[in-house]
């Protein structure tokens, strides 16, 4: 009997085993969205562009009998509609496959939308919408949305969303641009101790003077552009340059790119860069520096009366990369020259962009999460409004920085040095 019994429960068991998943798909059966773009409708409140990426099976002509290949094509679609969710359904009544967001890699919203105020109501369908993963990556592009999404296609690798997530992973080894997922910003725009930020694209606008004359004033800071402003000719036709700024959901401000390492350096999220800064001994020669942080930022805030103050240490260090003057800067006596004019450059520039922020009245450094520590309840800390008091900080900051490498030379001659 009870051999009767296991083989039952046995065959039951295979039984389940044996079932296929009810809602299986077949990989040419969907269209994978790789990238979605939201402006603001013209003939409907949503304008929705999404990149896909189809599964197409095609005939392999140089070998006739043989199983069929599969190609992936991409395609860019645009439709106007009242809803996100309404908006899906009307993608697929043009495209054959339905729609799976689930290995969507990038968010792009316009400028327009961003400062329209209307944020908050866009991004909460896409937050709500189980298809669409939290990791996934947000910018805010000059121009519309639309144009940014199509032009993604130039880029020169296979698929265009690789390429745009490399991109967007590339501000790791620069600090020209943060990386901001959907969850970040979202968290952002709700938080009660920190105003969110985005990194700014756009599509290039082929600003490159070929003629003129030659350059002959002084050093100017490296990125010190915003996305699509550069001098540069060939490329991709897309770039991320700076970030943009936001109080709750509305957008109020730029950082270019040098403004971004700024607020990278204190945020504690800037890894490495090279900072150009003009010879201390002869001003008319440069000196390139690889710069990267030694140790996380030490931020202590305390309060006289109701005003915060804020004090802020950097700890930086570098590699001195060229000498165009020719001057031993390498010898233990003169190293500390450099040390100390990129320590006067880097307090200046981060001094300035907070100064900045506050008179755009939002904190995208993180400051509220320190000073949040001194309020004993929730309501005590909302009454405060840290995200308006921040306006009327007083800021103390203090960088120190150290020359680690000289480069391959231990020392310049001094039949190097060139005049002034």
């Amino acid at each position: 009997m009870k051999k009767k019994i296991l083989l039952i429960i046995t065959i039951i068991m295979q039984i389940f085993t044996l079932t296929a998943c009810y809602d299986a798909r077949e990989a040419t059966s969907v269209s994978f969205v790789q990238m979605i773009g939201i402006d603001q409708g013209i003939t409907d409140k949503w304008r929705i562009t999404v990149k896909i990426a189809s599964m197409q099976n095609g005939d392999d002509s140089s070998n006739k009998g043989s199983e069929s290949s599969q190609q992936t094509q991409t395609k860019t679609i645009t439709i106007d509609a009242p809803s996100f969710n309404g908006g899906i359904d009307l993608f697929n009544t043009n495209i054959p496959q339905k729609l799976d967001f689930t290995h969507a890699s990038l968010l792009v919203i316009s400028e327009d939308l961003a400062q329209s105020g209307l944020m908050g109501e866009y991004i909460t369908p896409l937050v709500r919408f189980r298809e669409i993963r939290r990791t996934l990556n947000v910018i805010v592009v000059r121009g519309n949305a639309q144009e940014f999404v199509e032009k993604t296609e130039e880029c020169n690798q296979g698929s265009p969303s690789r390429a745009v997530v490399s991109l967007i992973r590339q501000g790791e080894n620069t600090g020209f641009y943060p990386k901001i997922s959907l969850n970040d910003f979202y968290n952002g725009i709700k938080s009660t101790y920190r105003q969110a930020v985005l990194p700014l694209g756009s599509v290039h606008k082929k600003n490159f003077d070929e003629e003129g004359e030659s350059y002959n004033e002084g050093v100017k800071n490296t990125g010190q552009y915003f996305a699509g402003d550069t001098q540069r000719k060939g490329g991709n036709t897309i770039e991320l340059l700076g970030s943009a700024l936001f109080v709750k959901d509305n957008m109020v401000g730029k950082l270019n790119g040098h403004e971004t390492r700024m607020m990278m350096l204190i945020r504690g999220e800037f890894k490495k860069g090279i900072f150009t800064i003009q010879d201390p001994e002869a001003s008319k020669w440069i000196i390139p520096i690889d710069t990267r942080v030694s140790r996380k930022p030490n931020l202590k805030i305390y309060f006289d009366n109701d005003r915060p103050i804020i004090s802020l240490e950097v700890k930086t260090e570098g590699d001195i990369l060229a000498i165009q003057s020719g001057i031993n800067y390498e010898s233990e006596e003169m190293i500390g020259i450099i040390e100390n004019e990129m320590t006067r450059y880097l307090e200046k520039g981060i001094t300035s962009v907070i100064h900045k922020c506050q008179s755009l009245n939002t904190d995208p450094f993180n400051f509220g999460r320190t000073a949040v520590k001194h309020f004993l309840t929730i309501n005590e800390w909302e009454k405060y409004n840290w995200n308006e008091k921040f306006m009327e900080a007083k800021v103390e900051v203090k960088v120190d920085f150290k020359i680690r490498r000289t480069g391959g030379l231990l020392r310049n001659s001094d039949n190097n040095v060139r005049d002034e």
